[in-house]
C-alpha cells in the first residue's frame, strides 16, 4: 500500500482540495498544518485557523470554531438562531474574508457542531455549497478522545432546567406542550435532538457535512516522536486492538520502573481531582518563599475570558524554588516548546530560571496569547508559559510530547485513554506506570474499522496527487501582524504611554514590555521620549535605586528596587526608569 509523505500532503493542501490530515499520534500533523498555515500567509489568503478546544487552538496560535463561527456551545439553530447571527458586523466581515478553513483536532468534535458550522458558513457566504465553497482542511487522529458524547438523561436534565438545544417550547405557550412532550415529539430520526444522541453521534465523520465534503485523505505514518522502535510497535498494537500476552508483559515490566532523567516524570491521571491534590501536595513540601505570578490581561472580559480558558498556564502562577514545571508554549528560539519538562532554580519579582531535564538553562520571560482580527489585537493576555507539572490529566496531555512520564491508568474508563497517555512519550525508557486496566488497551472498534477505509483512500490520494488549479487566488501578500512592531510606530510619533495603550487596546504594562523587547532588540532605537511620563526628579530618584541593585550580570532586578522605594514609586515607574537607563 503507497503511503503519503509530508510533501505529498502539502502538494494536495495547497491544490485547493478539501482535505483531512490524520495518522498516529507523532507523525507531525500539526507540524504539516503549521506549514500549510504559513504558507496561506505569506501569500495573502485568508483562513479561519481553528480547533476543537481551546487548548489544541494554542497549538496553531487559532481559536475554537465554536468562537469563530459563534455558534458558541449550542447543538442546533434555527432559522431564527441563523438570522440573528448574521446581523453581526464582525461575524459577516469574519466570514466575508475567509478562504479557508482550518479545524484541528478535529476527532473532539462531535457531528452535530461540523453540520452546524457548514450551515452558518452557507448562511454568511449565500452559497449552497459544502461550507459555502471555501476550502476546508481538517486534522486529528480518531484514536485520540472522543467529544464529549449527550444522553438522553442529559437531554432530559437540561429541558427540565429550562434550558435546550433547540427552542425551547415555551416561546410557543399557545401550543400547550409539555417539556415532557416536547422532548418525545422531538426524538425522531431527523430531529437535532435525536441526532445528538445517536449511538454514532460521537464521531464527525457520521456528519453529513463529512460526507459532502468529499476530502482528500492525508494518512501520515512517519514517525518524529517515539524512537524505540519495540515501544512503537506496542503503540501500533493498542491502535490494532491487539495487544497481547507480550504486549502486556511489555507493559507490565514498565510498572513502577524508575526514569533516569534530570527531573521528576509528569504524572498523567486520569481524573483531575487527582492531579489537583498531588500538584498541591507536592507544592507545599517545598520549603521557601511562594512567588505568585498574576496574569495580565487586556481587552473585552468575554475575549479575555476566552482566551484564559484554552491557556495552560494558571491565572496565578504559584511557584518556589524547585518546583517541578511544564512548558505550556512552543517557542522554538530559546529552545523549549509545549510538553518540556524542568525545575525551577531561581526566582524573582519578573524573573524565572528553569533547568530543563537535558541540563540546560532557559531564563523565561513571559508570553502572550491573543486575539486579533483585521490586523488588530482584540484581546490578550500576558502570563510566564509554565505550570506545575508533577501530574496533568490525560485529557490535557493530549498533543504534547513529553520528555518522560509516570503513568497511571488503573481508572481509564474510555477506548483510547491508555494510547493517548503511553503515545506522549518518545521512547519506553521515559515510562513508568502505576498501573493498567483492560480498557487502557482498548481502542473503538467503529474507530479501528474507519481508520482501515482512511488509509485505504490515503494510498489512492497519494498516486493522484497531480497539480490542480486552486479555486481561490493567492491575494496580495500581507504583512504579518508584529504587535511589538505596531507599538514601536506608536513611539515613533512621540505619543504618551497612556495613549500608546489606549490606541493599542493594552495595559500600559504591555507597552512597557514591548519596550524592553525594542531596546534589546535594537539599543539604538531612540526612546528618550518615554521620559515624558514621568518627573525628571522621581526618574533620577530611580535610576539611581535601580544602580544600586545592579547584580553580577549587570541587570537592574526590579524586586529588590521595589523594597528600597516602597510606596515611592510603582513597578511600572521603576519598569520605565530601567528602560531609560544608558538610552
Amino acid at each position: 500500500m503507497i503511503t503519503m509523505t509530508q510533501e505529498q500532503a502539502l502538494e494536495i493542501l495547497k491544490s485547493g482540495k478539501n482535505a483531512f490530515i490524520t495518522g498516529p499520534a507523532g507523525c507531525g500533523k500539526t507540524f504539516l498544518l503549521n506549514r500549510y498555515i504559513g504558507w496561506l500567509k505569506e501569500n495573502g489568503v485568508d483562513a479561519a485557523i481553528t480547533a476543537s478546544t481551546g487548548i489544541a487552538a494554542t497549538h496553531i496560535d487559532g481559536i475554537t470554531i465554536h468562537s469563530w463561527t459563534g455558534m458558541g456551545v449550542r447543538d442546533a439553530f434555527s432559522e431564527r438562531d441563523v438570522k440573528e447571527l448574521v446581523k453581526r458586523g464582525y461575524l459577516r466581515r469574519r466570514f466575508s474574508r475567509a478562504q479557508v478553513l482550518v479545524v484541528d483536532e478535529i476527532s473532539m468534535l462531535a457531528g452535530r457542531q461540523l453540520d452546524l458550522a457548514d450551515q452558518l458558513f452557507r448562511a454568511f457566504k449565500q452559497i449552497d455549497a459544502p461550507f459555502g465553497g471555501v476550502q476546508v482542511v481538517l486534522c486529528g487522529d480518531f484514536f485520540q478522545l472522543p467529544p464529549v458524547r449527550r444522553t438522553h438523561s442529559d437531554i432530559r436534565t437540561s429541558l427540565a432546567a429550562g434550558g435546550s438545544p433547540v427552542r425551547r417550547a415555551a416561546q410557543t405557550p399557545a401550543q400547550n406542550i409539555s417539556r415532557e412532550n416536547l422532548m418525545q415529539k422531538n426524538l425522531g430520526f431527523n430531529d437535532p435532538i435525536a441526532r445528538s444522541v445517536a449511538p454514532a453521534a460521537g464521531f464527525c465523520w457520521y456528519s453529513a457535512a463529512w460526507k459532502n465534503l468529499d476530502l482528500k485523505i492525508c494518512y501520515l505514518e512517519e514517525q518524529y516522536r517515539q524512537s524505540d522502535r519495540q515501544y512503537l510497535q506496542l503503540l501500533n498494537a493498542i491502535r490494532a486492538n491487539a495487544v497481547g500476552p507480550a504486549g502486556r508483559a511489555y507493559l507490565r515490566a514498565r510498572v513502577g520502573a524508575r526514569v533516569q532523567l534530570r527531573v521528576e516524570p509528569t504524572r498523567l491521571y486520569t481524573h483531575n481531582v487527582d492531579v489537583d491534590v498531588e500538584n498541591n501536595l507536592e507544592l507545599a513540601k517545598i520549603g521557601g518563599r511562594d512567588f505568585p505570578y498574576k496574569m495580565e490581561t487586556a481587552g473585552p472580559v468575554p475575549l479575555v475570558e476566552y482566551l484564559q480558558k484554552g491557556c495552560l498556564a494558571p491565572q496565578v502562577l504559584r511557584l518556589k524554588e524547585g518546583a517541578r514545571v511544564m512548558f505550556v508554549k512552543n517557542n522554538f528560539e530559546e529552545g523549549y516548546v509545549n510538553g518540556t519538562l524542568g525545575v525551577v532554580e531561581k526566582l524573582a519579582e519578573e524573573r524565572i530560571i528553569v533547568r530543563g531535564a537535558q541540563g540546560q538553562l532557559f531564563d523565561v520571560g513571559p508570553a502572550s496569547w491573543h486575539i486579533a482580527e483585521e490586523g488588530k489585537i482584540k484581546a490578550e493576555i500576558s502570563q510566564y508559559p509554565l505550570r506545575l507539572a508533577w501530574a496533568i490529566t490525560v485529557h490535557k496531555s493530549q498533543g504534547m510530547s513529553l520528555d518522560a512520564a509516570t503513568v497511571d491508568l488503573r481508572q481509564s474508563f474510555e477506548p483510547g485513554m491508555g494510547y493517548v497517555a503511553l503515545s506522549r512519550v518518545r521512547s519506553s525508557a521515559g515510562l513508568s506506570l502505576a498501573g493498567f486496566n483492560d480498557l487502557a488497551l482498548q481502542v473503538d472498534s467503529k474507530v479501528l474499522e474507519f481508520d482501515e477505509k482512511l488509509r485505504r483512500e490515503s494510498a489512492v490520494h497519494a498516486g493522484e496527487i497531480a497539480a490542480a488549479p486552486r479555486h481561490f487566488e493567492p491575494a496580495a501578500k500581507k504583512e504579518k501582524i508584529d504587535t511589538v512592531r505596531a507599538t514601536r510606530e506608536l513611539l515613533q510619533n512621540d505619543l504618551p504611554l497612556g495613549e500608546i495603550a489606549r490606541r493599542r487596546g493594552l495595559k500600559v504594562s504591555t507597552i512597557l514590555n514591548h519596550c524592553e523587547k525594542i531596546k534589546e532588540k535594537d539599543p539604538a532605537f531612540d526612546l528618550s521620549s518615554l521620559a515624558k511620563n514621568i518627573s525628571l526628579d522621581k526618574l533620577g530618584r530611580l535610576m539611581a535605586v535601580l544602580a544600586k541593585c545592579k547584580d553580577v550580570d549587570g541587570r537592574c532586578p526590579l524586586g529588590p528596587a521595589k523594597e528600597l522605594v516602597g510606596d515611592g514609586a510603582t513597578y511600572e515607574e521603576l519598569r520605565l526608569a530601567r528602560i531609560l537607563m544608558d538610552n
